[in-house]
């Protein structure tokens, strides 16, 4: 649609809301905002933009108070996490988690202060354990493709893989070229310890509520959740133990987007997982961007717009993995918007389906289909 009938559009919509100052301002503000961030929108059907959209979902509400509602929650409330500010943290990721992490271990065997960083990281010790280390991706949110490329002067191609679930051809396959890199860098045949990866870092790019990751059920005394299924696959599997130092292996998950809440339910859970191993290292959670709880939409106009029956269309929005969700999945209450895909612990006026009969601003692609 031509931006000049998107404008006029929009500008209906609002009419009333505002004054013709007041449009004219947020005019400015919204087509600035859809140039550099929204119109990015990786689920946006094609030839779909940000304003025409914005103006078909402000048309979907009843009267013009709700409709102003809804348009200054886009206004003020929105996160979108744009495709380069998503680049931005997964090529951090090294430099600002990894590489200290490392770094505080040689300088702690060593016996070298740690703030003599160039002394640590020129270190044949640095560099044996730096190629001791696995990348695993926890989803494809990990961009591990980002990953690769933005770290490919210090990494090695065979240490970095997609999932974390390793087969017995793969786990072979790693445990020679780790040998045969160990060699190029001691200059001399590894020792059996120096031919297993000690660290093991996951990675992943969102989590609201944490409960994929780890949930400890109390009735049960039993753990779901990926990083379980991960000690699982390395501890009850024997021929692992050829490629892991399970003695010393030290687990870090890093987030590159993590809500407070989030945090603090992997962190209580992993102390337990830690106990349920019998681990002598408990697993590291690092955040590099934290999203703290008082993002959480707590207006009460919001609120009333989001548990409003007409805004939700429960038939197409819930199953049996999310029950309610007129404030996001497990109530979190977010106002976040990733340029992929919208979570589903956003509130769903944001990502509902584009099958619902209230649809979306930012239409969510489901993870689970029911068949």
């Amino acid at each position: 649609m031509k931006l000049e009938i998107v404008q006029g559009l929009l500008h209906k919509v609002a009419s009333g809301m505002f004054s013709d100052d007041e449009l004219a301002d947020n005019g400015i503000f919204f087509q600035t905002m859809a140039k550099f961030k929204y119109d990015g929108y990786k689920q946006y059907a094609p030839g779909m933009r940000f304003l025409e959209r914005f103006a078909l979902w402000l048309q979907q509400f009843d009267d013009i108070n709700d409709r102003k509602i809804a348009f200054n929650f886009v206004k003020n409330k929105l996160i979108y996490i744009s495709g380069p500010e998503m680049d931005l943290l997964v090529s951090s990721s090294y430099p600002d988690v990894v590489k200290p992490i490392l770094g505080r271990s040689v300088a702690e065997k060593l016996g070298i202060p740690e703030y003599k960083i160039n002394k640590i990281y020129d270190n044949i010790h640095f560099k044996s354990l730096l190629r001791q280390s696995l990348f695993c991706g926890l989803s494809d949110g990990a961009r591990t493709e980002i990953f690769r490329r933005a770290n490919n002067n210090f990494l090695s191609h065979e240490q970095i893989y997609q999932t974390y679930e390793l087969s017995d051809k793969r786990a072979t396959k790693m445990k020679e070229e780790l040998t045969s890199d160990q060699i190029n860098i001691l200059g001399r045949v590894p020792s059996n310890e120096e031919s297993k990866f000690k660290f093991l870092f996951l990675l992943d790019d969102f989590s609201a509520s944490g409960t994929s990751y780890l949930k400890y059920n109390t009735l049960t005394n039993t753990f779901k959740g990926k990083i379980n299924a991960l000690y699982e696959n390395i501890y009850n599997r024997n021929n692992l133990s050829d490629v892991f130092d399970l003695n010393n292996l030290e687990v870090h998950i890093i987030l590159y987007l993590c809500t407070e809440q989030a945090k603090e339910n992997i962190e209580a859970n992993l102390e337990l997982l830690a106990n349920n191993f019998s681990l002598s290292k408990k697993p590291s959670l690092h955040v590099s961007c934290l999203i703290p709880d008082s993002y959480r939409i707590t207006d009460e106009d919001i609120k009333y717009l989001c548990n409003k029956d007409t805004y939700y269309d429960a038939s197409a929005l819930e199953d049996k993995h999310t029950g309610t969700v007129k404030m996001g999945y497990s109530d979190c209450a977010l106002p976040i918007v990733l340029y992929h895909n919208c979570p589903n612990n956003s509130v769903s006026i944001l990502w509902a389906y584009e099958n619902a009969e209230f649809q979306g601003l930012f239409p969510r692609v489901p993870r689970h289909k029911e068949i």
